[in-house]
């Protein structure tokens, strides 16, 4: 075997069954006899695609996506969805080409010639080199897949000259320590240096002194449901969650106050609160973003992560470095047995919160086409969610009962994501529907991968929210009283364009139009587009047009 053709059988060893790119002439070896390794391959239209479909394909089945991109143009068309693959801890492998290894350094204006590749992408990657040995090519690949089992689980880069590629090195396999381990032989899950065994008794000692603790459980946690479930019973504790955590807890559950922290009363409790305990979460700013309003205070914070590096400015004690699963079994089996004075104390002030999201959500005038949305769902239908205001409000409002099926990579805020998830949640979960929520502007960044969709035949239903242009930034624009520039987008017919690309494409101008669609859309397999034209009052002002621009 020629190495290009070595490593698609090897990652085969490591559980691997897709890969995500474009072939070009840097990355021909990698495609070689690509069939018989028993991996398929999806070619998206752009780069950028191929990340987000890799990272959306990792979120819905645990397995690392993979991607081959050319060097230059082809790695760094992708750094976006590795950066938002960085922001969300998804594992992500890139095997990039490089030029051969006699032009690395040398900048001759050779095809694709980038500086220090590997160095551009060192900040965004858990590992990242280029290899001048096919032995260190190998190294790297079990490295990453051994590292991702015990730290923070982030994208790696490993750079291949293409002179390597092109040499002969015979089958080359597994280590075998490693494969033992990941088969269960040696070990369930590889161990995490971290927290002490005094570290975490006395995080529980303070959990059990508490009186008014609110658990706030973030993407780290999204495994651990029925964990955490009893952790919060035994505590009494309100439940805020991340949007990484939707659907961690049943939505009328009574402890649960849902993705609630934008909200007045939700960050009330967290003020009243005398424990804080952050389970798999960064305890970011970002959930409070839109609300215009500093973070909330926290009087105690008890941090269990698996990366202990980030901490909360109000954080005193040291994040305890290990899973949640294990920190919850461990917290326990220490705990008292509730008392039900507590538990009727923790419940009233869950409710409190729960009522103030709810309200929200009745006052919100999007509600009713996100309930419809949720009507028409079908069981264990994933969803996907672009930078889009009904995608946003679903964010908060619309209510999923499993972790897993909301896919919004809201953190990092890029536009566009939605569709080329959609595509790789479809890949991951072939007999899954699965609905991308995008608005009009956000769908022009990768529309282009609806022919990608189409080729596949996935189960795909793409909602656009056609408000004409970037209206979000619009309010946002008024807020701050700036004559509002740039929100008008010209995309003057979104279904034609659809049409074109072999979509079944839906209308709707109601409600319960989008209910029907969605219902339709999601019964049988393939591609359907639902454009939906938002209501007047939703819709980008003609006066907010720049001077000049063609209204």
């Amino acid at each position: 075997m020629r190495l290009g053709q070595a490593i698609s059988s090897l990652l085969t060893e490591y559980g691997v069954e897709h890969i995500f790119g474009i072939p070009g002439v840097h990355t021909l070896e990698l495609f070689r006899d690509i069939d018989k390794s028993g991996l398929s391959v999806t070619i998206p239209r752009h780069e950028q695609g191929a990340g987000f479909m890799a990272d959306a394909y990792t979120r819905t089945t645990g397995k690392p996506g993979v991607c081959y991109l050319i060097t230059g143009p082809g790695v760094l068309n992708a750094l976006t969805p590795i950066g938002q693959a960085w922001h969300d801890s998804i594992p992500m492998l890139i095997i990039g080409s490089t030029v051969t290894r006699p032009e690395l350094g040398a900048h001759r204006g050779t095809l694709h010639d980038t500086p220090d590749l590997a160095e551009v992408l060192r900040p965004f990657t858990l590992i990242s080199e280029t290899v001048t040995t096919p032995e260190r090519a190998i190294e790297l690949i079990d490295e990453a897949f051994t590292r991702w089992e015990a730290e923070r689980p982030r994208p790696v880069y490993i750079g291949i000259p293409r002179d390597m590629l092109e040499e002969e090195v015979g089958e080359i396999h597994r280590p075998a320590a490693s494969a033992s381990i990941a088969s269960g032989a040696t070990a369930a899950a590889a161990p995490i240096p971290g927290a002490s065994a005094s570290a975490i008794d006395e995080a529980v000692v303070r959990i059990a002194a508490a009186k008014r603790p609110v658990i706030i459980a973030g993407g780290g946690a999204r495994h651990d449901g029925p964990a955490v479930q009893e952790l919060v019973e035994r505590l009494a504790a309100p439940l805020i969650l991340t949007g990484n955590a939707k659907g961690l807890l049943a939505t009328d559950h009574p402890l649960n106050a849902g993705i609630s922290m934008p909200f007045p009363r939700t960050q009330e409790l967290v003020e009243d609160a005398d424990l804080i305990i952050g389970l798999g979460t960064e305890l970011s700013d970002f959930e409070v973003l839109f609300t215009g309003s500093p973070e909330p205070s926290m009087a105690e914070i008890v941090r269990v992560d698996i990366d202990p590096s980030v901490t909360h400015p109000d954080q005193t004690r040291p994040t305890l470095q290990m899973r949640v699963g294990d920190f919850v079994a461990h917290a326990l089996s220490q705990l008292p047995s509730l008392d039900p004075a507590a538990s009727t104390a923790g419940m009233a002030r869950a409710a409190v919160a729960r009522q103030g999201l709810a309200e929200a959500r009745d006052a919100d005038p999007h509600t009713p086409w996100i309930a419809a949305i949720e009507r028409a769902l079908p069981a264990h239908a994933i969803l996907t969610a672009d930078s889009a205001q009904v995608a946003y409000q679903s964010h908060h409002f619309l209510t999923l009962d499993e972790p897993g099926r909301w896919l919004a990579p809201y953190g990092y805020g890029t536009l566009g994501p939605a569709l080329p998830m959609a595509i790789g949640a479809a890949i991951g979960k072939p007999d899954t529907p699965i609905i991308s929520l995008a608005g009009d502007g956000s769908s022009l960044f990768t529309l282009t991968e609806l022919a990608t969709a189409r080729d596949l035949g996935a189960n795909v239903t793409h909602v656009i929210w056609d408000n004409g242009g970037y209206r979000e930034i619009e309010v946002s624009f008024a807020r701050t009283d700036i004559m509002p520039a740039g929100v008008r987008t010209t995309a003057q017919d979104l279904s034609m364009i659809a049409r074109g690309f072999g979509a079944h494409v839906v209308q709707p101008t109601t409600p319960e139009e989008l209910e029907a669609a969605i219902k339709v859309s999601t019964a049988s397999p393939g591609l359907s587009v639902i454009v939906v034209q938002a209501p007047a009052d939703h819709r980008v002002e003609a006066d907010s047009l720049n001077p000049g621009a063609d209204a």
